[in-house]
C-alpha cells in the first residue's frame, strides 16, 4: 500500500478540473476520444519493505552487538524482527521507494500491461471508428502511458505519440495540474490527424478514472 494522501493532493480539485479541461481541448479538436486514468500505484512491490526492513533489521543487529549497553539474550533473537518490521511497514507509504529501488524499464512494463488492460476495462476500445486513447499514469512508479486505437496509430506516427507520452510523464514530478496540461497538447497531435466531424458525439467518460480512494490493485 503506497501513501493515499500524497496522492490526493496529486489529483486535487485544481488538477481535476485542469484533466476536464485538456479532455474537452483534445476532443474540441479532434476526433478522438480521451480517457485519462490515473492509479495509486500500478501493482505491489513486495521487495521494497523487505529489502527495506532487511537493512533495518541488520542495522539494528549490529547495534545492538557494538553498544555499550547490555542488551538480554532474547532481545538479539527478538528486537531486530521487530524493528525490520516496523521499517518494512513504514516503507509501504514511500512511493519514492519505488522509483529509487526499481529499475525503470522495470517499472514501465509493469505500468504498461496495467495500462493496456484499463484500455480494455474501461471500455476505450469500444468507440465506433476506434480513435480511443487513453492517458494512464502511475503516480508510484511516476510512469506514464498512452494508449491508442488502431485508427490513432494508423493517423499518427509511434515516435510522436512516444514524444508526448515522455512529456506527460515528465510533468507528473510537478502534479496533477502540470500533467494534465501536457496531456492537452495532445490536441495539436491529434486535431490534423483526426480531424473532428460534424457528428462526433462523446462515447467517453471526461472524469478522471483513479483509485486514490481504494487499494492499489494487487
Amino acid at each position: 500500500m503506497y501513501s493515499g494522501a500524497v496522492s490526493i493532493r496529486w489529483l486535487d480539485e485544481p488538477a481535476q478540473r485542469a484533466f476536464a479541461a485538456a479532455v474537452e481541448a483534445v476532443e474540441g479538436a479532434s476526433s478522438a476520444e480521451l480517457m485519462v486514468s490515473v492509479r495509486r500505484a500500478a501493482r505491489r512491490w513486495p521487495h521494497v519493505p523487505f529489502i527495506v526492513g532487511a537493512i533495518a533489521a541488520w542495522g539494528a543487529l549490529a547495534f545492538m552487538l557494538y553498544a555499550s549497553h547490555p542488551f538480554a539474550l532474547a532481545s538479539f533473537l527478538i528486537d531486530p524482527l521487530v524493528v525490520g518490521g516496523l521499517a518494512g511497514l513504514a516503507a509501504t507509504v514511500g512511493t519514492p521507494l519505488v522509483r529509487w529501488m526499481t529499475p525503470r524499464s522495470i517499472r514501465r512494463h509493469a505500468v504498461a500491461q496495467v495500462a493496456h488492460a484499463t484500455f480494455v476495462e474501461l471500455g476505450v476500445h469500444r468507440t465506433r471508428a476506434r480513435t480511443g486513447v487513453l492517458v494512464f499514469c502511475a503516480l508510484a512508479e511516476r510512469i506514464a502511458i498512452i494508449v491508442a486505437d488502431t485508427s490513432v496509430t494508423a493517423a499518427v506516427t509511434t515516435k510522436a505519440l512516444a514524444e508526448r507520452e515522455r512529456a506527460i510523464e515528465d510533468a507528473m514530478a510537478a502534479g496533477g495540474a502540470a500533467t494534465a496540461r501536457a496531456t492537452a497538447a495532445l490536441a495539436d497531435l491529434l486535431g490534423p490527424a483526426l480531424p473532428r466531424s460534424a457528428d462526433d458525439v462523446n462515447e467517453l467518460p471526461d472524469a478522471v478514472d483513479h483509485d486514490l480512494i481504494r487499494r492499489p490493485r494487487s
